[in-house]
Order: structure tokens, then C-alpha cells, then sequence
């Protein structure tokens, strides 16, 4: 049975809420797991937000179960418990805190990081919503390495439909708080909520020039949320991956790749570029904070694999490729189908002898 998310104590925070793959990698619960979290432990801190984006299990005016973040049980544990695991965890390498928007939050998470710190020297990135600089300040002298935002939406327009109560520029000038604070920074944006790809493309390319690591996710249509629409067409979702790790490899920038009224349409990267890339299949992994795999955030088991959450096998690849070739009609793309064929072609003979010899 899944725990409930426990009443919080006044004072100092007594409960920290894990992602239920955490939880099981720290001990504190038993299950099952498809795919594992790679290197990161996932944690909550908080128990009800007050924000109201419209995508989200935790608003305030939605009917979600808050035990869920996106697809993910998120159950409560005592925060003495979770220190104690931690201090004794193998394996990890980083620990992200996300948190709901709560009065009292930036004291309650200084403390929350404080006491990590106590107990692990792991790098600590934390997901806010905006404040003050001097918190931030406080945030990095109690050990946080990386700040994340998110920002969500690559518009204005869009945010102001799917996130009220929020202001997209206090979002951007908290931004710049934060490079100019911490060294690293990480935005999260969604594909789904209403953008089209070139904005959302751009929008990639403006984070990456600011020096800040790209998280995209993939609108994920729970139950009770506000926001009624359907999850991304998978082969979208892919031709925006590819943009957003060709960007960030430096290999090509949104400004020279083609649009038809917002639908990307050419990314102008020659195959012998694509075809590595493409054959890897790392284009199509989780992005984020280093070490961030977040299996499952934004699938089920069987269902669509918008982030995969560990090396793509040659069967894997070659799906996404062929998912990605239903949407990006680029000749470049088509080009590659020849060599990537080519490179499986020459892994399966080498495979094949290696068993021979052996």
C-alpha cells in the first residue's frame, strides 16, 4: 500500500515526499521496478501548493490524488528516516529536491539542504519557483550546486494560459539571479502545452545560450488536472529532441534550421553529423541535471517512451529513428536511414564474429 502524503509539523520540515523508485533504492519501500533511477534521488518538499498550473497534479484548484507528481507516487517519509538511508546510500551521485509553492518554503528548503549536508557530500540541485536573491545566496552556503526553473512554456501566451498566478518575466529575471549566483542552472520546458516547435526550439537555444542545461518533458495528461489536451505525437516529441541535442552539442542553431508556420521542417545537419548521433539513440534519453534519468515520469509501462531512461539498445534506436522520420520530413533524415542501416549492418557482422572467436 502506498503511503499517504503525511501532515506536516509546524516548524522545522519532519517529512520529505520521495519519488517511489527513491524510495525503493533507499530502502524505505519495496516494489518492483521496471527501470531503476539511475544516479539521483528524487524528493518533494512540501505537502499542498498554491500554484494553479493547469498541467499539474498538485495545483491548488485541481482534482489529482497529491500522491502523484506527473505519473509518479511520490509517498512521504519521515525526514530523520530519509537523512539516516542517505547517509548509508551506495551509488547515488546526485540529490535533486523539487518543491511545491508554499509560504514558508525558501527557510524550510535552506534547512531541508542544510541537513542533507549533514549527512552527504552529493551535489544538490534544487526545482523552484521564483525568490528573493537572498535566498538563493543562502540556498548555494547550504550546499545547493544547481538551481532549476520551471519556466515550462517557450511564450508568454502560453504561460499565461497554463500557469496563473505566475509572471513569465519574473521568471526570466530570476533566471538571471540564479547564473549569476550558482554556475550551473537548469530549465524544464514542456512540449504539448500549446507551443509550437519553433518557439519551443528557440526557446531551447535562448536557455542554452545563457549557459543553463535544457529539461524537456512531455505533456502528460493526468487525471484531475485542469489541463484537458493529449500527450505530444511521439514523433514530434523526437524531432524536438534531436533540435535540442544538436543544439546544446553545438552542432547547429535554431536560427538555421527551417520552419513552416511553426513545424520544423529541416534542422540543415549533414547525415555523417546525424547518423552517429541518431545510431546512439542519445538524442532521445532523459535531459536535465546530470545523472537525471527520471524513469517514467512521463510514461507507462507499454506505452509511448517519450524519455528514455537508460542507453537506447539497437532495437530502441532504430524505433526512434523510425518515429522520428513519421514527423521530420528533412532530406538530411532521409539520408541517414542508408548509413544507419550500413552501421547496424557492420555491428551485427562484428558482433557475430566476436562470438565466433570466443
Amino acid at each position: 500500500m502506498i503511503p499517504a502524503v503525511l501532515p506536516q509539523k509546524a516548524g522545522h520540515p519532519t517529512i520529505l515526499r520521495l519519488s517511489l523508485g527513491s524510495a525503493v533504492v533507499l530502502g524505505l519501500y519495496k516494489a518492483t521496478m521496471y527501470a531503476a533511477p539511475t544516479t539521483t534521488l528524487y524528493t518533494i518538499l512540501g505537502e499542498h501548493c498554491m500554484g494553479a498550473c493547469r498541467f499539474c497534479t498538485q495545483a491548488r484548484d485541481g482534482a489529482a490524488d497529491p500522491r502523484f507528481l506527473s505519473r509518479i507516487v511520490w509517498p512521504a517519509f519521515d525526514l530523520e528516516a530519509v537523512l539516516d538511508r542517505l547517509a548509508r546510500a551506495q551509488g547515488l551521485h546526485r540529490i535533486c529536491v523539487q518543491t511545491l509553492r508554499y509560504a514558508g518554503l525558501p527557510a524550510d528548503l535552506v534547512y531541508v539542504v542544510e541537513r542533507m549536508r549533514q549527512v552527504s557530500d552529493l551535489p544538490i540541485s534544487v526545482c523552484m519557483n521564483p525568490v528573493r536573491s537572498e535566498w538563493l545566496n543562502r540556498l548555494k552556503a547550504a550546499g545547493v550546486e544547481r538551481v532549476g526553473i520551471g519556466l515550462d512554456c517557450a511564450t508568454e501566451a502560453t504561460f499565461e494560459r497554463v500557469k496563473p498566478g505566475f509572471h513569465w518575466d519574473w521568471y526570466h529575471r530570476f533566471l538571471q539571479e540564479v547564473m549569476s549566483i550558482f554556475s550551473g542552472g537548469s530549465v524544464h520546458l514542456i512540449v504539448g502545452l500549446g507551443d509550437s516547435d519553433e518557439s519551443l526550439i528557440r526557446k531551447i537555444q535562448e536557455v542554452f545560450d545563457h549557459r543553463c542545461t535544457v529539461a524537456l518533458f512531455a505533456f502528460t495528461p493526468v487525471r484531475g488536472a485542469r489541463l484537458k489536451k493529449p500527450a505530444p505525437n511521439i514523433g514530434r516529441y523526437r524531432a524536438i529532441q534531436l533540435a535540442r541535442y544538436l543544439i546544446v552539442h553545438n552542432q547547429v542553431r535554431a536560427e538555421a534550421m527551417d520552419f513552416v508556420q511553426g513545424r520544423l521542417v529541416a534542422l540543415h545537419t549533414a547525415s555523417a553529423v546525424l547518423a552517429p548521433a541518431l545510431a546512439s539513440g542519445e538524442p532521445f534519453q532523459t535531459s536535465g541535471c546530470p545523472g537525471c534519468n527520471r524513469p517514467f515520469y512521463n510514461e507507462r509501462p507499454g506505452g509511448d517512451m517519450y524519455n528514455y531512461p537508460a542507453s537506447l539498445t539497437a532495437a530502441e534506436s532504430s524505433s526512434a529513428f523510425r518515429e522520428l522520420s513519421t514527423y521530420l520530413i528533412d532530406p538530411e533524415i532521409m539520408a541517414t536511414k542508408a548509413i544507419l542501416q550500413e552501421m547496424t549492418t557492420n555491428e551485427t557482422a562484428m558482433a557475430t564474429a566476436e562470438t565466433g572467436r570466443a
